[in-house]
C-alpha cells in the first residue's frame, strides 16, 4: 500500500449498475440543490437480507484478494463474476465457486486487469480490460463473442445502451477529448467529450490539488433518460448528464464530507483525517439516487496507531477505520429519505442487491450477497 491512504486501493469493489426506467430529461436532480446530510426522515428504513457470501478462508480456487480490481457482476443465469486482476473467478448462485474465465496475456480471453462491468440484455458479460484497453463480451457458455477497443487512461466507466455504449472516465491521448474528464465511447472510439477539466494554474499544488478533488477518480453510474450520473471522491457531489454532454443537474451534499483545505496527498493526521469519501450512485426504477459512503469512524486514529500506521496495517485497515453509509435520495425534491450507518461498505448490483465488502475472521476478502429494501 501506498504511504498515503487512496480510498480506491483497497477498495477497489466495482458493481455493475443498469439504468433505471426513463425519465423525462431535467426531472432527475434539479441544477444547484443542496443535500442536509443529517435530515434523513429514517434511519432504519433499509433492511438488509443475507444471500450468501463469496470468498472462502482456504487458500485455493475461491480465495478472493482485493488487488484494487474486485469487480464484480451477476449474470442472467445467477452467477457471480468477481474481477481478479488477469483472471475473474466466477461462483455460483449459492456461492459455490464455480471456475475460472481467463488469464494473464495480452491475446483472447487473456488479461491484463479484467474488470467484470455489464450484463447485456443477452446475458452476456462485459469485461473491461484496461491494461489491454479493450472490452472482452463473453457469453454464458464461457466463449468470447468479440473484443471492442478502448482509449487509453481509463479511471473509471459504466454502461450505456446497454453496452453499445459506455461513458468513462479518463484523460486520453485523443485530440477529440484533451482536457475533458467524461467521454461516451463505442467500439469505433470516442463519440463525445465533455466536461472540462478546470486547472487554474498548472503549475500550482494547491490547483493540482483542488483539480483532483472535483475531477479524480469520478464514480460512474448509467442515469435517467439515457444519461449518466458523475459523482466526485472526495466531496459530496453528484452530477446528472446527457449522452451529448448537456448538463441536466446536480446536488452538492452539506455538510462537507471533508474539512476544508483537506488534501489527499498528505499523509493523514488529526488536522488532515483519513478521508470521507463517495464510492458508487445508482438511479434505480423508482427515480431515487442511492449513495454508498465511506464515513470514518470516530475513533480511526486509534486504530491507525494501533495497526502501526498505514504501511504495516493489516488487511482489513478499511473496515478497521470506516464505516459505510448508505443514503437514499429523492431526485424529484433532492430531499434525503434514509441515510444509514453500516458496518460495511456497500456496493450495488441491481436494484434488490447490494454487496457488503468484508473480512473473515483469517483476514481473507468476502463479498456479502444481501437483498436490499427501503421499508415504507
Amino acid at each position: 500500500m501506498k504511504a498515503r491512504f487512496a480510498l480506491v486501493a483497497p477498495l477497489g469493489v466495482a458493481v455493475a449498475a443498469g439504468a433505471g426506467h426513463a425519465q423525462e430529461p431535467g426531472s432527475f436532480l434539479g441544477e444547484g440543490c443542496v443535500l442536509d446530510t443529517e435530515a434523513a426522515t429514517c434511519d432504519d428504513c433499509i433492511s438488509f437480507e443475507h444471500v450468501t457470501t463469496l470468498g472462502s478462508d482456504q487458500l485455493g480456487p475461491g480465495f478472493l484478494v482485493d488487488t484494487g480490481a474486485m469487480d464484480v457482476v451477476r449474470d442472467s443465469l445467477g452467477n457471480y463474476w468477481v474481477g481478479q486482476e488477469e483472471l475473474i473467478k466466477v461462483f455460483d448462485a449459492h456461492g459455490a465457486f464455480m471456475r475460472v474465465v481467463g488469464r494473464r496475456g495480452e491475446g483472447p480471453m487473456e488479461f491484463g486487469r479484467a474488470r467484470p462491468t455489464h450484463v447485456d440484455a443477452s446475458g452476456r458479460v462485459h469485461v473491461v480490460d484496461t491494461d489491454n484497453r479493450r472490452i472482452s463480451v463473453i457469453d454464458q457458455s464461457f466463449t468470447l463473442v468479440e473484443d471492442k477497443s478502448v482509449p487509453l487512461g481509463i479511471s473509471a466507466m459504466a454502461a450505456l445502451n446497454d453496452g453499445d455504449r459506455y461513458v468513462v472516465g479518463a484523460s486520453p491521448m485523443d485530440p477529440v477529448g484533451e482536457g475533458m474528464t467524461l467521454h461516451v465511447i463505442d467500439a469505433s472510439g470516442i463519440l463525445n467529450s465533455f466536461r472540462k477539466r478546470d486547472v487554474p494554474d498548472p503549475g500550482s499544488l494547491d490547483s493540482f490539488i483542488e483539480s483532483q478533488m472535483s475531477d479524480g477518480d469520478l464514480r460512474l453510474a448509467a442515469g435517467a433518460a439515457g444519461g449518466m450520473l458523475a459523482a466526485r471522491q472526495y466531496e459530496y457531489v453528484v452530477e446528472a448528464w446527457s449522452q451529448e454532454g448537456v448538463r441536466l443537474g446536480g446536488l452538492r451534499g452539506s455538510p462537507d464530507l471533508n474539512p476544508r483545505g483537506f488534501s489527499p496527498f498528505d499523509p493523514p493526521s488529526a488536522d488532515n483525517p483519513v478521508p470521507n469519501g463517495v464510492f458508487k450512485v445508482r438511479a434505480d426504477a423508482g427515480g431515487r439516487l442511492w449513495v454508498s459512503l465511506l464515513v470514518r469512524r470516530p475513533e480511526w486514529q486509534d486504530r491507525l496507531l494501533a495497526a502501526g500506521g498505514l504501511g504495516g496495517a493489516p488487511a482489513d485497515i478499511v473496515t478497521a477505520l470506516y464505516q459505510g453509509r448508505l443514503d437514499v435520495i429523492d431526485s424529484a425534491t433532492c430531499g434525503l429519505v434514509a441515510s444509514q450507518l453500516l458496518e460495511q461498505p456497500l456496493y450495488f448490483l441491481d436494484d434488490e442487491t447490494v454487496l457488503g465488502y468484508g473480512f473473515t475472521e483469517l483476514g481473507a476478502n468476502t463479498l456479502d450477497v444481501l437483498r436490499v429494501e427501503l421499508k415504507p
